[in-house]
Parts: C-alpha cells; structure tokens; sequence
C-alpha cells in the first residue's frame, strides 16, 4: 500500500505539470491571437474611427453650409420686407398726391394700394418661406441618408421632413 505521503506527492507533480501545461497552452494561444488576430482588429478598429470622423467632419461642413443657406435666406426675407415697406410708402404718397383732386377717392385709392401691397407682401414671404422649406426639406434629407446610410423613398423623406417643420413653426408660434 502506497503511503499518503507518496500519493500527495505524486498527485502535486501532476497537478503541477498540468497547470504548466496550461499556462503553456494559454500563453501560445494568447501569442497566436497577438500575431494573427490583434493586429488585423486594431487596424479595423481604427478605420471605423476614421470612417465616422470623416463622417462627421462632412456632416459638419453640411451644417455649416446650410447655416450659411439659412442666414442668406434670413437676408433674404428682410431685404423683401425692406421693399414691401418701400413699395408701400410710395403707394401712400401717391395716394396722397391723387387726394389733392378728390379727398375721398384717393382715400379710398390709398386704401386698395395698402391692402396691395399688404398682399404682396405675404406672397413674397409665402414663396420665399416656401422656397426655404423646399430647400431645407431637399437638403436634410441629403444629410439624413448620409447619416443613416440607407435610403427611404422621396415620400417618406418629404413627410418626416414636413412633420418635423411643421412643429418648428408651432413651436415658433406659440
């Protein structure tokens, strides 16, 4: 009969070859994955960070551009307002010198040139406000297929657009 002794000290060395041959297998393993696997990861790993950088520098080069696009027609609207009101006041004088030959007719001629010229007004900002939608609307779904990288059909775009402009101008409203 073998003696506990020798038994523990037999059962040590096996325990102590097989955690070597662990450590072994472990360390090989992990030195294989470092030569073949980590290499080629971090190299992905850093083309998809440049990949969203350059993304994200584009999207912003976009927004700064369609600030630019905003502030031009923001001018524009002012520059329109500035000639109703010039359009407006010379109607008025016109009216005024037409009062000269008949008070109340050129009261009543005044009257139509500022309901006019009110309604040109409204026009001209009715369009342009429509031109700046038109744009806005084409050039956020520009920007949103490339952020989204996949395209939904000219509807859809048009409709989330229109919905989310929509609720600008309540918000601006209210």
């Amino acid at each position: 009969m073998p003696s506990p002794v020798l038994f523990t000290a037999a059962a040590g060395g096996t325990l102590l070859a097989q955690i070597l041959t662990v450590i072994i297998a472990f360390s090989v393993v992990v030195y294989i994955l470092y030569y073949f696997a980590w290499g080629p990861i971090i190299r992905l790993l850093d083309e998809r960070r440049e990949t969203i950088a350059r993304e994200f520098d584009t999207i912003e080069q976009k927004q700064a551009t369609l600030e630019g696009q905003i502030k031009d027609y923001e001018e524009r609207l002012r520059h329109i307002d500035a000639e109703a009101r010039e359009r407006t006041n010379k109607a008025i004088e016109e009216g005024r010198k037409a009062a000269t030959a008949l008070l109340e007719e050129a009261r009543q001629q005044a009257e139509q040139i500022r309901r006019k010229g009110q309604t040109d007004i409204q026009l001209e900002i009715e369009k342009a406000r429509a031109v700046l939608r038109d744009d806005m609307v084409r050039m956020t779904i520009s920007a949103t297929e490339k952020l989204l990288r996949e395209k939904l059909d000219d509807e859809q775009h048009r409709r989330l657009v229109e919905n989310y402009l929509g609720e600008l101008e309540q918000r601006e409203a209210s």
